[in-house]
């Protein structure tokens, strides 16, 4: 060998390492859709497929392996559930890789491997498409594609060695597959049809749903979802006031002394005695899973684009499809102070409960007697906003009478009983008000212009209708913005979230929502763009100095990249480099099978065989002593081969 002191590497090692990596990855793309005990069961077959491999050098007999895939599929069968197909699939897979780890593995068993791998990653996008997927996807493509070239080695000789320099030039010569892969992968998206009833679409167990509101708030409940961090919606618009960052989703009627709930939904009827006046605003709205049929929508919604959408009396919609995956929607809303209305059925607006406390009874009359409507609001307002009560979403008084509790008693709680409390209030006083239940603020991402409503944003407030005038918005919990805030904010973790979003964002309104129509839309766009061409010839000099710009920067970029990714050869590589380049041309080409000094030794010119042995004897009198080449011996090499 010419040279020496380089770490080998054995292939069944490399092949070895790189299987637990695609093992591993398969894992993490998916752990956040099965059960904890299946990953748990997993991970502790991985760690005793190590120890026992590369400590005790031991494997445990194929066929109690058999014996137990038998029992897991067994299983399955047994536990077998329609509604959770996919995910069933996926925790007896997981099981199963495990299980193949822990054998004694051939090429056979490598491959198995990485076939459940892959299974592993396809159950991952019937799941969800989201950005996560497709990085994991593209790092087991990666990951695969040097697998498949190092078991090919394996295969013909497991006894083989390589350097570790030469597996870095095959993992990124193996990179170069899935990086080729992106732009035409892109022209497929593009082109091909597409269509909005995917014939797999029956095998797909959507994104899980996130707790959120139902059609009934129950006092207390709403606690739960207001420590809940996880993102409801996006809306993308522009940036506007924070004091009207209301996003109006359930109006309810009646209350029954621990919850509210609409007795009767009815559907909006187009005429001319509900008016709003106000700014117009667009927003798109990219809804989460949430468990429900309603859709949100800022402040006072007037029109919201999807299918299969419901608009009510109340000013709320619903979808007439459970939401269990993202959805998409268009919204026009007025930002304004009023829902102006002539006629309201004031009846099904002053509901009480039958076995309301008859101190909250006297404390009403007491604060509101010998005044007007007006004066009324205001002064049950102040009573609640600006009194002694207290926000909290710690300890909530949970009683048979909870609105009494809260009154006269802990005189602390959340946004439902602060609503609640002001609606019945009012409904005492005889004013005809309703809940509204929503969220309340949100993080406006000016990179990607959207504001991102976390769960914790959970809001009910209250509206209250006057004659001659109609409904207005009042908010009697006295919380502070600051309670409404983004989670995690400041500082750099924060940043690192909201790029993430970000990136996330751009998939989905980008990638997973683009369909038919938008591609039909595109091809419109294309086919507009291009114009016949002219056969007058105009010289443009700005265009072409600047067309000369980007094909010099284009040049430089990829000189640079060669210089990156180009090998660099020590000082000595190359001197022995032009030694075998000046024996070719003497017509001695070296062998690979050949030493230096064999190679010399079969050259016929006596003269010339002096001289390169003369060279050889110098050169592997400091390489092969573990010497340093210093100028002095690089200026004696040089010298014998310039005589040469």
């Amino acid at each position: 060998m010419i040279l020496k002191n380089i770490q080998q590497v054995k292939i069944g090692r490399a092949v070895n390492v790189i299987s637990y990596l695609i093992g591993i990855i398969a894992f993490a793309g998916i752990y956040e859709h099965i059960h904890s005990a299946y990953s748990a069961f997993f991970f502790a077959m991985l760690l005793a497929s190590l120890y026992f491999e590369y400590r005790k050098n031991y494997y445990i007999p194929r066929r109690a392996l058999t014996a137990f895939s038998v029992i897991v599929i067994l299983f399955f069968f047994y536990k077998f559930d329609s509604s959770e197909l996919i995910t069933q699939t996926l925790e007896a897979l997981l099981l199963l890789l495990g299980i193949k780890f822990l054998e004694k593995k051939q090429v056979r068993d490598y491959m198995q491997i990485y076939a459940i791998a892959l299974f592993l990653l396809s159950g991952l996008g019937l799941m969800t498409l989201g950005m996560d997927f497709v990085i994991y996807f593209l790092t087991l493509v990666f990951l695969l594609s040097v697998a498949f070239v190092l078991l090919t080695y394996y295969a013909q000789d497991s006894s083989l060695e390589f350097s570790k320099g030469s597996i870095a030039k095959l993992v990124l010569k193996c990179l170069w597959i899935p990086l080729l892969a992106i732009p035409l992968s892109v022209v497929m998206f593009v082109i091909l049809p597409r269509t909005q009833y995917p014939l797999l679409d029956f095998l797909n167990r959507p994104d899980r749903a996130k707790t959120g509101f139902t059609d009934r708030v129950r006092l207390g409940e709403v606690s739960n979802i207001q420590e809940d961090a996880s993102i409801v919606f996006r809306a993308n618009m522009e940036k506007v006031e924070e004091n009207v960052l209301y996003w109006r989703g359930i109006a309810l009627d009646h209350f029954d002394g621990t919850s509210w709930r609409s007795l009767e939904k009815r559907l909006f009827v187009p005429n001319t005695r509900t008016r709003i006046e106000g700014k117009r605003i667009r927003q798109v709205i990219y809804l989460e899973p949430y468990q429900n049929v309603y859709l949100f929508g800022l402040d006072k919604p007037v029109f919201i684009s999807t299918r299969f959408v419901k608009k009510y009396d109340d000013l709320s919609y619903s979808s007439s499809i459970y939401i269990d995956r993202r959805m998409r929607y268009e919204v026009l809303s007025i930002i304004g102070d009023l829902i102006e209305e002539e006629n309201v059925d004031e009846e099904r607006y002053l509901q009480v409960p039958g076995n309301i406390s008859s101190r909250i009874v006297d404390l009403v009359n007491s604060i509101t007697r010998g005044k007007d409507r007006t004066e009324k609001i205001g002064s049950l307002y102040a009573f609640l906003h600006n009194g002694e009560f207290k926000y909290s979403m710690q300890n909530l008084p949970l009683s048979k009478n909870p609105l009494e509790t809260f009154l006269f008693d802990s005189k602390y709680g959340n946004c439902e009983y602060f609503a609640s409390t002001f609606a019945i209030m009012l409904r005492i006083a005889g004013i005809p008000s309703r809940v509204i239940g929503g969220y309340r603020g949100g993080y406006y991402n000016d990179v990607g212009q959207y504001y991102l409503i976390p769960q914790k944003n959970a809001h009910v407030w209250v509206e209250t209708f006057l004659p001659q005038k109609g409904w207005l918005r009042y908010d009697p919990t006295p919380a502070s913005l600051e309670n409404f805030a983004f989670p995690l904010e400041g500082g750099s973790l924060l940043k690192a979230r909201v790029f993430l979003d970000t990136v996330n964002y751009y998939w989905y309104a980008f990638i997973i929502n683009y369909n038919l129509e938008k591609q039909i839309s595109f091809i419109r766009k294309v086919r507009t763009g291009i114009k016949r061409p002219s056969l007058r010839f105009k010289f443009d000099k700005d265009a072409l100095s600047k067309y000369l710009i980007i094909a010099l920067l284009i040049a430089g970029i990829a000189v640079i990249i060669r210089l990156l990714f180009k090998p660099r050869q020590s000082k000595e590589k190359k001197l022995l480099f032009a030694f075998l380049q000046k024996m070719e041309k003497y017509g001695y080409r070296k062998e690979a099978s050949q030493g230096l000094e064999e190679f010399v030794s079969r050259i016929d010119d006596e003269k010339l065989r002096e001289q390169a042995s003369a060279f050889v004897r110098s050169f592997e009198g400091v390489y092969f002593r573990d010497r340093t080449f210093t100028r002095e011996s690089f200026t004696e090499l040089r010298s014998i081969l310039a005589s040469m």
